[in-house]
């Protein structure tokens, strides 16, 4: 990643969308969204030879887990679609995040969330909140990175 001028990237450049849910032009719903976190994880043993030192890896399954934190007008605006966060179905979420890297050249990494799912629906308060929040597991079955530089 470059960096210019001393600026990289932040959370003012991240933007979120899921057209399944949202239509392709309403990213504004997920704008009360305040946290989101993914993780791709693969399961890697040793395996032991002679004298019992290590001769290799075996490299075993893939793990994708992702959660996200919203506030509450945001929960609300979801459940108005299907009645509870469960019932939205499976959907995809793109992170998409651009940084000015000079002479109009941009570049932008975009995550996608492949077939993410809420498995509940859920709410916390607590005394003296001003933003009313919760983190819910996305569940998705993959993740894939791309990043793109153009101008």
């Amino acid at each position: 990643m470059a960096i210019v001028n001393n600026v990289s990237y932040s959370w003012a450049m991240i933007q979120l969308s899921a057209p399944a849910l949202t239509g392709t032009g309403g990213s504004t719903v997920l704008n009360g969204v305040s946290a989101i976190k993914y993780s791709i994880k693969q399961n890697v043993k040793p395996n032991y030879g002679l004298g019992g030192r290590i001769i290799g890896r075996g490299f075993g399954n893939i793990e994708c887990t992702a959660s996200i934190t919203m506030d509450y007008n945001t929960q609300v605006e979801l459940r108005n679609m299907c009645g509870s966060l469960r019932n939205l179905g499976e959907f995809d979420l793109v992170i998409s995040f651009g940084n000015f890297v000079g002479e109009g050249e941009i570049t932008e990494e975009t995550v996608t969330l492949k077939g993410c799912i809420f498995n509940e629906d859920g709410f916390e308060a607590n005394q003296d909140d001003t933003n009313l929040t919760h983190e819910f597991d996305l569940n998705p079955y993959d993740i894939v990175i791309s990043s793109a530089t153009g101008a």
